[in-house]
């Protein structure tokens, strides 16, 4: 594992990045294009379900103006980030999406609204898509067996948090990326994961806004890092980073989970 305090070693997010970067359409094997291709019919046919609802009828009305990202089930559009807002809103709304047990989360709905949004203002291929929900999900799912449990038993909910640096990573091999940015991405948005898991004690709708706000935080994370915005490269693994903040400390974070066996082993899958 590189030691964050060492200048010269790189850190589990410019390991990831290198990787993610790198990554080509012939890299991916069959069944995870198959999990991807799944992902995105599911959540699609999830936020047409949820299109009516009062609470994306809410996210909508809060964000006003138009755009040229389609809000799936919705005649109106709105610019990439306020579309994988509401898009990941209606798509975890209804607790139907996609789920990784064990930390537990739900990878589909932020890493795909954010990925399709940017692809469309854009203009990125459906092959460009692929990789860019490929890395996200991938990212998510290897992050939740860092420290099982642990960001839950923390107060969290990890589809919140670890979502926003998926939905980074993915915008950011969608946009091709150099790997700098993409890890100035995953630092970034280590600083604007959010979702605390109260919404238990009363059944109201904030957790159902976890999936679109960090879908949102990715997207603003990328193409902050696009525009030589800097984030901490240590972020994951650091004395102040991610684990340190949002894991319950009883549990010794295993950051190997991250980048051992990149494109030998899909935890996606």
């Amino acid at each position: 594992m590189p030691n964050a305090k060492d200048s010269h070693a790189l850190s589990v997010a410019e390991l990831y990045a290198a990787w993610a970067a790198g990554l080509t359409p012939g890299d991916v094997p069959e069944p995870v294009r198959a999990v991807c291709k799944s992902m995105v019919l599911d959540i699609a046919g999830l936020c047409v379900a949820a299109s009516g609802e009062d609470y994306v009828a809410a996210v909508i009305a809060s964000l006003g103006g138009n755009g040229p990202c389609t809000l799936l089930g919705h005649a109106s559009g709105l610019d990439a980030a306020g579309a994988a807002l509401v898009n990941g809103t209606s798509a975890h709304g209804e607790d139907f999406d996609d789920s990784f047990e064990g930390t537990p989360l739900h990878a589909g709905a932020v890493v795909v609204p954010a990925v399709l949004a940017t692809c469309e203002r854009f203009g990125r291929s459906g092959a460009v898509a692929l990789l860019g929900i490929v890395v996200g999900a991938e990212l998510m799912c290897r992050m939740a067996l860092v420290a099982p449990t642990a960001i839950h038993r923390a107060g969290f909910h990890p589809t919140a948090v670890i979502g926003a640096l998926g939905a980074a990573a993915g915008v950011g091999r969608a946009l091709g990326h150099t790997p700098r940015q993409i890890t100035d991405a995953h630092g970034i948005a280590g600083s604007l994961a959010e979702g605390i898991i109260e919404y238990l004690a009363e059944g109201t709708w904030t957790k159902r806004l976890h999936a679109g706000w960090a879908a949102q935080s990715g997207v603003r994370a990328a193409l902050l890092a696009a525009n030589g915005f800097l984030g901490p490269r240590t972020v994951i693994e650091g004395e102040h980073g991610f684990f340190h903040a949002f894991a319950a400390p009883a549990v010794t974070p295993n950051f190997g989970e991250i980048t051992a066996d990149l494109g030998a082993t899909w935890r996606m899958e």
